[in-house]
């Protein structure tokens, strides 16, 4: 634990990044939820959502997890790296001006491309300096080589283009390939390996092998957004089922861990059993047919898991009653979206002001947590100086 608090500490420049694009990000979809209450005239909203959704996933999430891994599962980090690092936060700013302003066109294709290809380089130098007497590591490669794979999402889109297919339902899938092996693939991955480190328990070879078959096999739910068949529901199934079985085993270590790896046990397991109950037609086609339900699926993998797992495994001494204002307002909001003209009547106001309201919130909690870290960790840097 204390070489990981140095490590962290030596990093401390850099988490500048990620948690400032967590806030800025976290703005930009403050912003969105305004301009959904039709408060913005001329708003082009496509264009603030591709930048959105990059600064989050990319600047954010990626940056911090990335960060993370540096940080547990390696003894050094060489100013390389480092370098590496801070250049592509250059690239994820200029990805977020290009795609407000011209949305997927040339030059947000320019630097989104740029930044994938200098994020293979840092992911290489990460695998290389991998800690191999770790026996998590095998999970935290397999992170990296779903990374490679959620790249051919990306790729496909040019020649989808190029082929008058961009109204077909492969280009979006293309998208949702991506999509899913960057939330189910990468980040569930080292997430993982983060969290069975601090619960002290080590998956075997057969269980990370049997994690990564899993979560492939889940990719078939996103296939249920353009096609009919039975076989994806069965297969999402069985990678859900698959994926919660070995969840399931962890259940002794977590019970003898801290009280907020217990609360995110929770998280994790109600997670998998929603991507199990997923596959169920009848439940698959309403997230199919209703925008909002996708976007609370979202939110919810991203908001209700990897936002409160990061803020654990940084640390941060947080408030009760911030943890209850964050949850409950991430509760609120899931449950706008899912029935907006429930809420609506009963609380006599729009739906779409009442999301405004929820997120304002998340963006402020986001803030005051992002911001108190930096503080505490440039508290923390000086002592230990």
């Amino acid at each position: 634990m204390l070489v990981i608090l140095y490590l962290i500490m030596k990093l401390k420049q850099l988490w500048i990044y990620p948690l400032s694009l967590g806030i800025i990000g976290a703005l930009i979809g403050l912003v969105l939820r305004y301009a959904y209450t039709g408060s913005i005239e001329n708003f082009s909203f496509k264009n603030v959502l591709h930048a959105h959704s990059h600064v989050m996933l990319l600047g954010f999430i990626f940056n911090a997890m990335f960060l993370l891994i540096y940080a547990s599962f390696t003894e050094d980090v060489d100013r390389v790296t480092k370098r590496f690092f801070i250049v592509l936060q250059l690239f994820m700013l200029a990805m977020m001006i290009a795609f407000i302003i011209q949305g997927y066109a040339l030059y947000s294709i320019i630097f989104s491309t740029a930044h994938l290809w200098l994020s293979y380089i840092l992911l290489i130098r990460l695998w290389r300096n991998l800690n191999q007497s770790n026996p998590l590591v095998f999970l935290v490669k397999s992170g990296i080589v779903l990374h490679f794979l959620s790249s051919l999402g990306p790729y496909a889109l040019g020649p989808l283009m190029a082929l008058n297919m961009k109204a077909s339902p492969w280009y979006q899938q293309a998208i949702f390939f991506y999509l899913h092996f960057q939330f189910f693939g990468v980040y569930f991955c080292w997430m993982l390996a983060l969290f069975c480190q601090k619960v002290k328990y080590t998956l075997s070879k057969s269980q990370i092998n049997f994690i990564v078959f899993g979560l492939v096999l889940l990719y078939s739910h996103s296939l249920d957004y353009s096609f009919n068949n039975v076989w994806i529901n069965i297969v999402g199934g069985a990678g859900a089922i698959i994926v919660l079985t070995v969840l399931f085993q962890m259940k002794t270590a977590v019970n003898n861990s801290d009280t907020l790896y217990r609360a995110f046990y929770v998280v994790l397991l109600s997670l998998g059993l929603l991507n199990a109950i997923g596959a169920i037609p009848a439940v698959g086609d309403l997230a199919t047919k209703n925008r909002f339900i996708l976007i609370a699926w979202l939110h919810l993998i991203f908001l209700g898991m990897y936002v409160p797992f990061i803020w654990i495994s940084l640390q941060v001494k947080i408030k009760y009653w911030l943890w209850l204002v964050y949850t409950c307002s991430v509760v609120f909001s899931e449950l706008v979206l899912i029935t907006p003209s429930i809420y609506s009547k009963w609380l006599n106001t729009n739906a779409m002001q009442l999301l405004f309201l929820a997120y304002f919130i998340v963006f402020l909690s986001i803030t005051i947590v992002h911001t108190k870290y930096l503080i505490d960790i440039n508290k923390s840097k000086r002592i230990l100086n």
